[in-house]
Order: structure tokens, then sequence, then C-alpha cells
């Protein structure tokens, strides 16, 4: 039977398709994703390619070392991880001037993070550290850019595939951050995550737990094979959060990622951090496997039609081993 179903604490709806119920194998690849012609840009010996990196971390006999590209020097090599100014950015450092009551200068901060030397090494392929060493990353850069003046909020995502917007193959995350406070974000403050992260952890919905965090797919999923992440003590955002659970997060993703890379042969994916700067909101990771497209109906009603029910996605993610 379809269901109409409502996401936990806002006014969207959603129409679970049970009747229309689509196998994992529905939704296999077809095709492999194929790096595009050329050098790239964001592998060894190609730094010059890029601007100079802001935060470079190198390994070295007393650990791994932070830098940044200095000017007039040649770019740093040897690195694990490069952050980067985007070459194409949406906002610009800046003040955020009001040009007129609709209109701001579209101020901020851009930025791509390099998340590893390696061209096809995704983070569903990294070892604990790897991912552990990105997160740490991911902590850093939303801490510094926290400081810059004017800005609202920091939105850390990561697009995987062309089909989910990826332009360049190599493994990278982005950074946008804001001199306003999205409306998808003001929505979910002040809503106590805790009773649904409870409940749904005993629910047909859990995926799996790992310490302190947990992941599951949401009751009103708009998009087939939906995860959400939490750690289990609310903090606003990835800065605030502590070094054990955000080790955990990192390896449930992790673990999340390859799950679903097994189950759906590797689809393009987009995963994001919901998080808030000043105002109580429970930080969390949604992943959206890219499936299919938001059509007609979508556009037009604000209403997503699931084909895959969450209990049934669950169900097919926890036989997989990651």
């Amino acid at each position: 039977m379809n269901q109409l179903r409502r996401d936990y604490f806002t006014d969207r709806w959603v129409i679970i398709a049970a009747d229309r119920a689509r196998r994992p194998t529905d939704f296999a690849r077809r095709q492999p994703i194929e790096a595009a012609a050329g050098p790239c840009s964001f592998c060894p010996g190609n730094e010059r390619m890029t601007p100079p990196g802001k935060a470079v971390y190198c390994p070295g006999p007393d650990g791994l070392r932070q830098e940044a590209d200095r000017e007039g020097q040649p770019p740093l090599t040897g690195w694990a991880v490069r952050t980067i100014p985007n070459l194409y950015p949406a906002v610009k450092p800046g003040e955020p001037c009001q040009l007129s009551e609709h209109v701001l200068v579209a101020a901020g901060v851009h930025e791509v993070i390099v998340e590893t030397p390696e061209h096809r090494h995704q983070p569903q392929r990294m070892s604990d550290a790897e991912i552990k060493l990105l997160f740490r990353v991911y902590q850093d850069r939303c801490a510094a850019i926290a400081r810059e003046p004017g800005v609202r909020y920091i939105s850390l995502f990561r697009n995987y595939g062309k089909e989910a917007g990826a332009s360049l193959a190599h493994p990278h995350s982005q950074i946008i951050a804001l001199p306003i406070v999205p409306h998808a974000i003001r929505e979910q403050q002040g809503r106590d995550y805790r009773p649904v992260i409870a409940a749904e952890e005993r629910s047909g919905r859990f995926v799996a737990a790992r310490g302190q965090a947990v992941a599951f797919t949401p009751f009103a999923s708009p998009f087939p094979y939906e995860v959400w992440l939490f750690p289990r003590e609310p903090c606003r955002n990835l800065i605030e959060l502590g070094e054990g659970a955000r080790d955990d997060l990192a390896l449930l993703l992790r673990d999340t990622l390859a799950r679903l890379a097994k189950l759906l042969e590797d689809p393009p994916y987009n995963y994001a951090f919901v998080q808030s700067l000043h105002e109580p909101l429970h930080m969390h990771i949604r992943v959206y496997p890219k499936l299919g497209i938001e059509a007609g109906f979508e556009l037009n009603t604000g209403v997503n039609i699931n084909s895959v029910p969450p209990e049934e996605a669950a169900k097919s993610l926890r036989e997989i081993r990651p």
C-alpha cells in the first residue's frame, strides 16, 4: 500500500510508493565513473594548476603538520590532504553588504578539499586512518572559516559522480560559507532529535551503529536509499564534536558508503552536513544516492515519490558487509 508520510519536523510530505517498489539491481550503474581527459589538477605534481593551498596536511617525522603554500614559493608536495580556494567560486571573500531589500553581495568562502593524493581512492575505500584524517580536516576548516567576518552558515558537502554534480573525478569535498542561514536549515533549528534517534535505532529503518554514532533511513525519505548519520549526543556543528565521536562518525560514514557501493554498484551520490553555527540544531550527515531525477510532479508540488520504502532500503543495507 502506498503511503503519504510527513517529515519528522517539517511540513514536507513524501509518497512512499510501495506498490511500485524497485529492487537494488534496478538502480545498478550501467557505466563506470570515468575521469575527464587530460591531466588532473588535483593529482600530485599538478599543484601549480590550482590556487595556492590554504591548509596542506603533510606527513613528517614528527607526525602530520599543517602548512599553507607561500606566495612566490613552489607549492607544497608530499601532502595527504590539500585544501584550496575554488577556482570558480560561488561566493567570494568580502563584506556581505546589502544592495537592496532583496539583494546581498554574494560574500563568503568557497573551498575545495582534495581528500587524497590517489586519483581513484574514494572515501568508501579509505582506511580507518584516512577517513579519520579527512574528518579532522573537515573540522579544522569549519573552525577556521567560522572565524571569518560575516559567516552565518557553513555548508560542507561532497558530490560523487557526474550525475551528482561532480565535475572532477579526483576525490574531493567542498565548503561554501554564506552570510545567511538558508531556510532549509532554519526550519530544522530548535528541534530535539534525540527521541527520533532512539526510536529509529529500534525500528526497521536502523542501518548500523558505531560507538557514539548511529545510521538509519529516515521515516519520510524523499530519495531511495537515503541515509542519515547522527552523533548520539547533540552538538550544533562539526566544530563542537569531540574527537571520539568525530572518529566514530567518520568510520560509520565510510562503512555506509561502502554498503551503498556494494548494494547499488557504486552509485553517484551526495552527502552533506546539516549544522548550525549559533542556533540549536543536532548536527548530522545526510547521504543521498543519486538514483533518479526530480520530475514535473516533484518540481510542481515539492512532494517526492520514493519507490523504495525506507524499511526495505535499511534491510538491504544491513545485509551488506562494508
